[in-house]
């Protein structure tokens, strides 16, 4: 692992949620080896690149396209196959998977729900010049101003070193809030794993983390999926989606799936940019370092 520490791997204290709560104020985050059903996780990374494949975003021996189709989640949502794959049912089954959904709510609470809006990242190897917005260290408040909510990073695939996969700050939810920046290769104190299909891995959102850089050869790709409790303000953007619907995002596709649920009745629905203007409040896990009352959203996009 060179310079980056390895992960700790909390799978042996799946069902103790005090420990799994201690162990989340102490480092701001939770790894699980082998979490997932790895066949359902690994159909799902077939599923998206198969639709990423009829695009030309990779050939028929899975190479992928000479010229990178994006460098940001945001502006691969331009490309139809991308959008294919971001609003198939594959993709959106993930968080509903019970091993991550019980887990989540045992840390949360018992109503914890995840946004429809759900982040498909596919990462094409680095070249000079394309650095993905991810590279930046960041802390995920900027994604919906909401306190103690939860991230889950999910590999679609194997994504052994060389393929990057993301680092976090153990701690660094305690410590004084810093700007985004680019993590450099001699930064000491970060951890990361070669991750396998079926793990998963849980931050809090003011925990910095990062991606590193893809120095293989082939796409790398995985899936964000955040959650946050029903009493609190929610950002109106990931729940009904861009377009504002009146509705919950993708509930007429999939309110007819076994696997889905709707979330929870009643949330008190809030412009987004309203939310994460605001400094974070107190959390229900640990202190808040006091520089987080001067938060301020980064000027640009930094994942």
């Amino acid at each position: 692992m060179g310079r980056v520490d390895e992960l700790a791997d909390s799978s042996g204290l799946v069902h103790d949620q005090d420990a799994l709560r201690g162990r989340l104020a102490a480092d701001g985050y939770l790894f699980f080896r082998g979490l997932l059903p790895a066949e359902q996780v690994r159909a799902t990374g077939s599923a998206v690149l198969e639709k990423l494949r009829a695009g030309g975003w990779i050939s028929g021996r899975d190479t992928p396209s000479a010229r990178p189709r994006a460098v940001g989640s945001r502006d691969a949502l331009a490309d139809p196959a991308f959008r294919a794959a971001i609003t198939g049912a594959a993709f959106n089954r993930v968080p509903y998977f019970p091993a991550l959904r019980q887990l989540v709510r045992g840390i949360l609470g018992p109503q914890a729900f995840s946004y429809p809006v759900k982040v498909l990242r596919v990462v094409y190897p680095e070249r000079p010049g394309n650095r993905t917005l991810g590279r930046y260290v960041h802390y995920d408040y900027g994604v919906s101003g909401v306190q103690d909510m939860l991230t889950s990073w999910i590999p679609l695939m194997d994504i052994p070193v060389q393929l990057g996969g993301l680092a976090v700050r153990p701690g660094g939810h305690l410590a004084r809030l810093k700007p985004p920046r680019v993590l450099g290769a001699a930064e000491p104190g970060w951890a990361t794993t070669g991750y396998r299909t079926g793990d998963a891995i849980i931050f809090h959102c003011l925990t910095p983390h990062a991606a590193l850089p893809n120095a293989g050869s082939s796409l790398r790709v995985s899936g964000d999926f955040r959650w946050q409790r029903p009493d609190q303000p929610t950002p109106a953007e990931l729940v009904l989606g861009p377009a504002a619907i009146q509705r919950e995002l993708f509930s007429w596709m999939f309110r007819r799936e076994r696997w889905w649920e709707p979330v929870p009745a009643g949330l008190a629905l809030y412009p987004r940019q309203q939310l994460i203007a605001a400094p974070p409040r107190p959390s229900r896990f640990f202190a808040v370092h006091p520089s987080w009352r001067h938060w301020q959203p980064p000027p640009g996009a930094v994942h």
